[in-house]
């Protein structure tokens, strides 16, 4: 039996003795019985999506025991190679649902049942759901410990409050904001201008000009004329860590008016991607800058931002200085401001042609063609209005000709439509083709069906594409081979740089024996001992196939 799970059946269901925090009708205590601090908090910018919960730290290790937070019952557990790797889902009565990603190990009873699975449907990944009555458990009772499995990088328990009747994620520190220390306000580095594209100008000009915060101003004045938007570059802190967070309330005045405000409670999924009409997409694209904009694109129902009746852009329409004022506060109350101006100069603003065929327009279906590319965005699918360009390279020996879409840097929200004319079939098989994202010297694929000489795919993003072709299988190889007799653990590295990977089985003696797989090293590791291996010479089996159909077989003999 594994140390972790001693724990748990040693470990008599506690009760915390802290208080507990309230919100919103509800309650709950700490998932741990330590001070607890964060390492990320709710909402946080991260690519594609906003950071769904809190990341609670482990004080640097795995197997910390996890606490119920409120009465209710274990309804879902998951097991994912990358994501939140273990995860548990424990619906609540009180309205809530709280999510514990990265764990190491769930409660024995949960544990066996998963492992089962494994075995009956011999996959790694699995996803359980389980009645009401089938594992209640009670506020302070230990349902697993804590880990660092899936897409993590360092020991913490990713908790998220979800509420139950709209599966809407909800900001944990409403319950656990006095469970902390927090006399750190939020700090701001930088301010950014934005000229509305045939409305605004910066400096006399059409780009976004950025300044750097000294103090609580910027070094000069600014100048602009027409529809001018804001942005600001600013992270929070708390108490006994260095780590940064994200802001929970922001607030953009000019003049004493109040033209935008954000405020970090609630988000849908389905409100994920609107992350990228809010920040400044460009910047984070090309630079990894996160700029969050203080006015509305055409397109961005995002419920998280309050604009006035101009959605967040000033209008500069006087020759006089205008006061502009931005003030960030965390969910504990401390604030900081920041006060610069901005000076009103006319100037003539460059027009756009918006009659040019590759000029699309976010409220309207848009088509565009090329002579081997069609090119399909749906009403609503950009943010704004967008001037497309599309550069065609000829390559007379491959499967396609490759075509660039300028428009990485105008994010789609959920994705449209690509379709690539296709040069010939292949002798290997159109089922070995696919579309193929390129960026510099690599890429990745996004799959692709073929119909009548052309390969179609939907795809969530602009940039650059061609048809490719999976001819290789998957690498395989052993990792430390020399150490598994004394480990007792089997190691491979395992990847497909095109498709990837679909799909592996492990067979020791003929017998189907678990490996887990884990995204973030690209290791297949199987630990004998716990898969029932008897010490010896045994015959592995190890079948890896990729989504192109491509497979690789490694058979070996290797003693334990």
């Amino acid at each position: 039996m594994s140390r972790y799970l001693k724990i748990l059946l040693l470990l008599l269901p506690l009760q915390l003795s802290s208080v507990t925090a309230r919100a919103d009708g509800g309650d709950f205590s700490l998932p741990f019985d330590f001070p607890v601090l964060f390492s990320g908090n709710f909402a946080e910018l991260r690519s594609n999506h906003f950071h769904g919960g809190v990341d609670f730290k482990t004080q640097g290790v795995i197997g910390k025991p996890v606490h119920a937070v409120a009465d209710g019952y274990v309804s879902r557990v998951t097991v994912t190679p990358g994501g939140y790797g273990n995860a548990m889902y424990v619906t609540h009565y009180n309205g809530y649902t709280t999510v514990h990603g990265h764990l190491e190990k769930f409660m024995p009873a949960i544990e066996r049942l998963v492992r089962e699975r494994q075995y009956k449907d011999e996959t790694f990944a699995v996803d359980i759901s389980f009645g009401q009555d089938e594992f209640p458990v009670r506020r302070g009772d230990v349902i697993s410990l804590s880990g660092n499995t899936g897409y993590s990088f360092g020991p913490h328990l990713h908790f998220e409050v979800r509420e139950t009747e709209s599966n809407e994620l909800v900001n944990p520190l409403f319950f656990y904001k006095n469970h902390v220390r927090d006399t750190k306000a939020p700090k701001a580095y930088e301010v950014a201008l934005y000229p509305r594209p045939g409305k605004g100008s910066v400096n006399k000009g059409t780009k976004r000009c950025t300044r750097k915060i000294n103090g609580t101003t910027i070094g000069d004045t600014l100048r602009a004329w027409g529809d001018i938007g804001f942005g600001v570059k600013a992270y929070d802190y708390m108490d006994n860590t260095s780590n940064n967070y994200g802001v929970y309330r922001t607030e953009l005045l000019v003049d004493d008016s109040l033209l935008f405000s954000s405020t970090m409670d609630r988000v849908a999924f389905s409100e994920n991607r609107l992350i990228n009409a809010w920040v400044d997409y460009e910047a984070y694209y090309n630079r990894g800058e996160w700029y969050m904009r203080s006015h509305l694109l055409d397109n961005n129902p995002l419920r998280l931002l309050s604009v006035d009746e101009n959605r967040g852009w000033l209008r500069v329409d006087e020759g006089r200085l205008y006061r502009v004022e931005y003030i960030l506060a965390d969910i504990h109350g401390n604030v900081s401001r920041y006060k610069f101006y901005v000076k009103g100069e006319r100037c003539d603003i460059q027009q756009i042609n918006s009659r040019a065929a590759q000029y699309f327009r976010w409220d309207v279906d848009n088509e565009l063609r090329d002579l081997g590319m069609r090119l399909k965005i749906p009403k609503g699918e950009l943010f704004e209005d967008a001037a497309l360009r599309v550069e065609r390279t000829e390559q007379p020996d491959a499967l396609s000709d490759r075509y660039n879409l300028n428009g990485v840097t105008h994010p789609l929200w959920r994705g449209c439509e690509l379709s690539i004319r296709m040069k010939k079939i292949p002798a290997e098989g159109i089922e070995k083709c696919y579309i193929k994202y390129v960026r510099g010297r690599g890429g990745y694929g996004v799959g692709g069906v073929y119909e009548n000489g052309w390969m179609k795919a939907d795809v969530s993003s602009l940039g650059c594409y061609e048809v490719a072709i999976d001819t290789v299988a998957p690498v395989v190889r052993p990792v430390n081979e020399k150490q598994w007799a004394r480990s007792g653990t089997l190691s491979f590295y395992m990847s497909d740089s095109e498709t990837g990977v679909k799909s592996y089985k492990g067979y020791i003696d003929g017998h189907f024996r678990l490996f887990k797989f884990s995204s973030k090293n690209v290791r297949l590791t199987c630990n004998l001992k716990a898969e029932g291996v008897s010490r010896g010479t045994h015959s592995l089996r190890l079948v890896v196939t990729d989504r192109a159909g491509n497979e690789t077989v490694i058979e070996k003999t290797f003693k334990y």
